[in-house]
């Protein structure tokens, strides 16, 4: 089946799918004969559920936020999650609105950063792109005048309803696909780029994602992540508590339940580590880099996370700073090929 230009295909057996006969909007595997639902027009080809909500409790949701789509804007959408979501508390639910609105703004800064990477590696050759755990969007929104064709996948299926409003209040018409990162529903070699911001912590086997991206990766074909810094000093984007990253997950997860929160399902990583997942996976001409905060980033910060920005600035500048940075920064970007000859 083709969605907008990419083919669909089964994420267990890489069978063709097509719209099941007899049955409401949903595919069927000519292969294997299994069946994956059409939901609000984004195809469910998930293998597991997200850690948070299994899949069913997933789709109710999103059919609770698309009884509102047409009716809230795109922060109004967002503001619905959050109070169809008690389990995250109100001062939480605030910290990640934030993050989401920022998210465009963010995604800007990441492409850039991603862009001064790779144009040290040559030019790229094609433009096709596949944002992987796109969440509400903002990596589609943000390189829609540099790559094309765009697909973003996502496990959450209620984010992707959000995403859809974002899309649509920036007059985008973007294939949005359910479906977990380790069993990606496309066939080999169809991508030129796959991106993932923040999404490489966040999956089951790190070392499965990445095997999926490289298979649909066509020859030379680039991948860009960006992830948290596992021993960062600074605050954790997820509990806001400072050096989490040396301490055990169970610690983390018990100071946020004390404080009314949800605890992340995530493991960090190192930039070793990082290093070498993308290496084990057969990836060359890796490089990993340091973000640049923008302008347009530091306008939803407060006064003193903007002079820590600073200092990241100026350390960014030195020698040793650059190498402290990889090493107890906030964040740390990737960029890798799929070898020319595979």
């Amino acid at each position: 089946m083709i969605l907008g230009q990419v083919e669909i295909r089964c994420p267990l057996c890489r069978g063709e799918l097509a719209e099941a006969q007899h049955r409401a909007a949903s595919l069927r595997c000519g292969t294997c004969n299994r069946t994956y639902p059409v939901v609000l027009g984004i195809p469910d080809l998930r293998i597991f559920p997200d850690p948070y909500i299994d899949i069913e409790a997933d789709r109710a949701k999103g059919q609770r936020l698309a009884e509102r789509f047409h009716e809230l804007d795109f922060a109004g959408l967002v503001d619905f999650y959050y109070s169809l979501t008690p389990a995250v508390p109100a001062s939480q639910a605030r910290q990640f609105k934030r993050g989401v609105l920022g998210g465009v703004t963010r995604a800007e800064a990441t492409l850039a950063s991603w862009g001064s990477v790779a144009a040290e590696q040559g030019p790229p050759e094609h433009s096709s792109l596949l944002d992987l755990g796109c969440g509400t969007a903002p990596l589609l929104v943000a390189a829609r005048s540099q790559y094309v064709p765009l697909v973003g996948v996502d496990i959450a299926f209620r984010w992707l309803v959000v995403g859809k409003k974002r899309l649509a209040e920036a007059g985008l018409d973007i294939p949005l696909v359910c479906a977990c990162a380790e069993a990606l529903p496309f066939p080999d070699g169809v991508f030129d780029h796959v991106a993932g911001e923040s999404v490489i912590e966040c999956v089951r086997d790190r070392a499965r994602l990445l095997a999926e991206v490289y298979r649909v990766l066509r020859p030379g074909g680039r991948l860009a992540l960006s992830t948290p810094n596992r021993f960062s000093l600074g605050p954790d984007p997820h509990a806001g508590l400072w050096a989490a990253g040396f301490l055990p997950e169970r610690w983390v997860a018990a100071y946020l339940r004390r404080r009314g929160g949800v605890p992340p399902q995530r493991h960090l990583l190192s930039a070793p580590a990082l290093a070498r997942l993308l290496r084990q996976t057969g990836f060359v001409r890796r490089r990993l880099a340091l973000p640049h905060v923008t302008p347009g980033q530091r306008v939803h910060f407060r006064a003193l996370e903007n002079r820590l920005v600073d200092l990241y600035h100026m350390a960014k500048r030195l020698p040793l700073g650059r190498h402290l940075l990889y090493l107890i920064g906030p964040q740390l970007l990737a960029t890798a090929e799929k070898d020319r000859t595979r």
